[in-house]
């Protein structure tokens, strides 16, 4: 049996001295991850124009450049971009917003697709140091049924290039680093979206022109958990709710960078060295309506979820979508709104 494991070194070191111990994993199977997936028949995909609430105005484009790709080697035919968006200028629509909020129905009746993907572009910051450039992106994925108009499937996926020293040479080689980044600032965007593409739909399973098509519903996923079950509540790190304790320009940044383009889903907040709990929601705009989620947790039937102890893990949410956490002395928690068993047959593991 096929697995996929989901951690960092970063993470399991957290982990540890928030537990005390080693790291406890859950697994899961891609067809208990996103039932609904396989629910569906989803064989087409409608991509509209992500939606950009970044100072970038060049992402649209390359998100647009770099999307159809990975979705296609994934199994799913995807509406010609071009095609499609040559139709909405012809109809006078250029404008991600009032696209996003188009009729399931309309769009339905026009494409035919078996499903439609609506994306928001949610970080497209450059930083730069003497030494040092990079670039990070935030990217939300959901993807609705055109039939049902539910939502079959969501991820949150992270990029970064990197131009920074390397001292593996000793003095030569942070002379020769340095003056490789102050000549060489200009990051491939291209690359960057299109490594981010690739992170955002890596578990989407096959589409209809795949092999593996709801064949591949029994993969089976491990996540290491980043909370624990205790008193019918679902405790946290403090780490989680405040982070670093340190207000930065922008929040989504890398603990650790590497050289070159890189890309991951959005599973745990450990690959991050974030500014707090509050300053990772994100506003994603899909059927017309506006979902406030946060970035950390799953989300099915738009409530949100973590997977701790080989359970799905529901947490109680207020009307506008804010999750709650509470204090008890120096312990946080998350109230539980509902709690699923996941069973996987022992020949799995």
């Amino acid at each position: 049996m096929s697995r996929i494991v989901f951690t960092s070194s970063i993470f399991a070191v957290a982990l540890l001295l928030f537990t005390g111990c080693a790291p406890k994993v859950s697994k899961i199977t891609l067809g208990d991850y996103y039932p609904k997936v396989y629910a569906s028949s989803t064989k087409s995909i409608l991509v509209l124009p992500a939606k950009n609430t970044t100072t970038s105005v060049d992402a649209t484009d390359h998100f647009r450049y770099t999307i159809t790709k990975p979705l296609a080697e994934k199994g799913y035919y995807i509406y010609p971009v071009h095609l499609v968006d040559s139709f909405l200028k012809s109809e006078n629509l250029s404008d991600a917003n009032i696209i996003h909020s188009i009729p399931v129905s309309k769009l339905k009746d026009i494409f035919a697709p078996d499903a439609i993907l609506y994306v928001d572009i949610n970080s497209w910051d450059t930083g730069y140091t003497v030494m040092t450039s990079h670039v990070d992106v935030g990217l939300s994925f959901s993807l609705i049924d055109a039939n049902t108009e539910e939502e079959l499937w969501q991820s949150n996926a992270y990029a970064y290039s990197y131009e920074g020293l390397d001292g593996n040479n000793g003095l030569a080689g942070l002379i020769v680093s340095a003056i490789t980044t102050a000549l060489n600032t200009a990051t491939d965007y291209t690359k960057l979206a299109g490594v981010a593409n690739n992170a955002g739909v890596s578990l989407l399973p096959a589409g209809g022109y795949n092999p593996q098509y709801k064949k591949d519903k029994d993969l089976t996923l491990t996540f290491f958990d980043i909370a624990r079950l205790e008193d019918s509540r679902l405790y946290i790190s403090e780490y989680f709710i405040y982070g670093n304790k340190q207000e930065g320009k922008v929040a989504l940044t890398a603990n650790r960078r590497a050289k070159g383009y890189f890309a991951f889903p959005v599973t745990d907040m450990n690959w991050f060295a974030h500014n707090g709990y509050s300053n990772y929601y994100i506003t994603q705009e899909i059927k017309g309506k506006k979902y406030l989620r946060n970035r950390f947790f799953l989300y099915e039937n738009n409530r949100p979820f973590l997977l701790i102890e080989g359970k799905k893990v529901f947490v109680q949410t207020e009307t506008d979508g804010t999750i709650p956490f509470s204090e008890e002395g120096s312990r946080f928690y998350f109230n539980i709104e509902k709690i699923i068993e996941l069973k996987l047959p022992e020949n799995k593991f």
